[in-house]
């Protein structure tokens, strides 16, 4: 009898997928499985930080943006709460299930995490609300943690709530493909993993960038208008190249 052949490990196949510009729906069933589950755990807890925040379950209360928009001008916190502003949005968008109990795995905590700090990582990353920076950011998150969000698409594919008019955008991203540079600054920011975003609002926004090695997005994809198919809103973009960075 041939021994199986092992399973290609998260990151090569993220690669490989990325390379051939599969869609995030074609991501799923390759990176949902049990053995790069477990893989992914253990990537994870390498990371700096990571094995700190998943030991102590970090989850401080959502954040109120309009409570941030006094810190200083330049600030993670204040351009976080501009942002928020200015796409109207609100923390927790979307009601995906939390677990960060006992029994959570590290990828499990990592999806939690993740869509808690969506927002973060657009300010951070430069991403405009659009669905084309909204497959972008995907993409962003899918070079830090492939299996992570593989799982997170997979779980919200099946909500009850997805069929709302306001989760259309997050429908339609099932169809885009993974963007290679994006793909790319997400896997040379795989230490976001391990950051408190929370504890980090007072900083300033270049400089964090700079600390978490996140390369300055392409000038022409900087303050893309475009269209969020939620209710169609299209609003001025939030970004400029001062400001992305």
């Amino acid at each position: 009898m041939e021994a199986p052949v092992p399973e290609q490990s998260p990151d090569a196949l993220a690669r490989e997928l990325t390379k051939r510009r599969a869609t995030l729906a074609e991501a799923i069933p390759v990176l949902s499985t049990s053995g790069l589950q477990a893989a992914s755990d253990a990537l994870l807890l390498a990371i700096p930080g990571f094995q700190r925040l998943y030991t102590e379950r970090w989850d401080p209360a959502p954040l109120a943006p309009e409570a941030l928009v006094t810190m200083p001008v330049g600030s993670f916190g204040n351009a976080y709460a501009r942002y928020m502003e200015h796409y109207r949005l609100s923390p927790d968008f979307f009601p995906i299930q939390t677990r960060i109990g006992a029994d959570a795995t590290p990828t499990q905590y990592a999806v939690h995490r993740l869509n808690k700090c969506h927002d973060f990582l657009h300010v951070l990353g430069a991403y405009e609300t659009s669905d084309e920076d909204e497959v972008a950011v995907q993409s962003f998150v899918f070079g830090m943690a492939p299996v992570a969000l593989a799982v997170f698409l997979a779980e919200a594919a099946v909500h009850p709530e997805i069929q709302q008019q306001r989760y259309k955008h997050l429908r339609d991203i099932y169809a885009g493909e993974i963007q290679t540079e994006d793909f790319e600054r997400g896997t040379a920011a795989t230490s976001l993993l391990g950051e408190r975003f929370e504890a980090l609002l007072e900083m300033p926004l270049d400089l964090l960038r700079r600390r978490l090695g996140i390369t300055p997005r392409a000038p022409a994809l900087v303050g893309r208008a475009g269209e969020n198919s939620c209710g169609g809103f299209t609003a001025i973009p939030f970004f400029t190249p001062a400001l992305a960075t």
